[in-house]
């Protein structure tokens, strides 16, 4: 194996096992990340993207196949050792709770604190550092159920940056912001992945702002998945095959999807 290898999939199934029954969902997954970048996973709706990534993060089984995080089978990993390696910002929604946000981000902290989960100051600048990165420092005493939906998710972004990983999963990172707000997030993303050496894998139903942002997309269709950057699989119309309707069509130009 490549030693620059970040994450790696072999002959990978994902779906769902319920009365000895498998619900196959993708076969024969097989994509590699041997360097850090900002990589949007893309594809219409129920096409499997949540279930890929909670897959990858381990938060749901493999049907078959082999998942490889920095050299090492994800099946080997303990959930400790997973939380030091990669962290998710998921869509689930919060538990109610009175934390600040700066409480919320030092969650973050979790893998490396004690048993009373004390901590240190490395863990304290962690977390100022993390808030810097996401320009939110002026709400760190605020609590989290009065942020808007755009701030919360620089906060759920800041407490995956805490926690000092080298990849980063998130899952519709910006299904419920304005369009300020997601093009902010993108921006955001794409320099943790330039600047902070961060491989960052999202999912995304804003194809336009994956093509200007990231360095690779996932085409995730019916039978496969297409890997490459955003103007090769313009070119060579791999990204027409995302939408397969007479209705809407791929303008190269505009690089973006519309009606006919």
């Amino acid at each position: 194996m490549d030693k620059q290898s970040i994450l790696k999939t072999t002959n990978l199934q994902i779906g769902y096992t319920s009365k000895k029954k498998q619900l196959r969902i993708a076969s024969n997954i097989d994509i590699e990340i041997n360097e850090p970048k900002l990589i949007c996973l893309v594809g219409k709706n129920g096409i499997g993207k949540s279930t890929l990534l909670r897959t990858l993060s381990k938060v749901q089984p493999k049907l078959d196949g082999e998942i490889s995080i920095i050299n090492k089978n994800l099946e080997h990993y303990s959930s400790n050792e997973l939380s030091k390696v990669m962290s998710l910002v998921l869509t689930e929604k919060l538990p109610d709770s009175n934390l600040t946000v700066f409480e919320l981000i030092a969650l973050g902290r979790q893998p490396y604190t004690n048993w009373v989960g004390s901590l240190s100051q490395i863990d304290i600048d962690k977390v100022n550092e993390s808030m810097q990165l996401t320009n939110i420092e002026n709400l760190a005493n605020k609590k989290y159920y009065e942020l808007s939906d755009g701030q919360l998710q620089k906060v759920l972004i800041s407490r995956a940056l805490a926690q000092d990983t080298d990849i980063i999963i998130l899952d519709e990172p910006t299904a419920h912001l304005d369009v300020q707000h997601k093009m902010e997030t993108f921006v955001l993303l794409k320099k943790m992945a330039d600047e902070l050496g961060k491989t960052i894998i999202i999912s995304t139903h804003e194809i336009h702002l994956a093509i200007q942002s990231a360095n690779d997309l996932w085409l995730m269709l019916d039978n496969e998945i297409i890997t490459g950057n955003p103007q090769e699989l313009i070119e060579n119309k791999s990204i027409e095959k995302i939408f397969s309707s007479e209705k809407i069509q791929f303008d190269q130009e505009k690089q973006q999807f519309t009606l006919k």
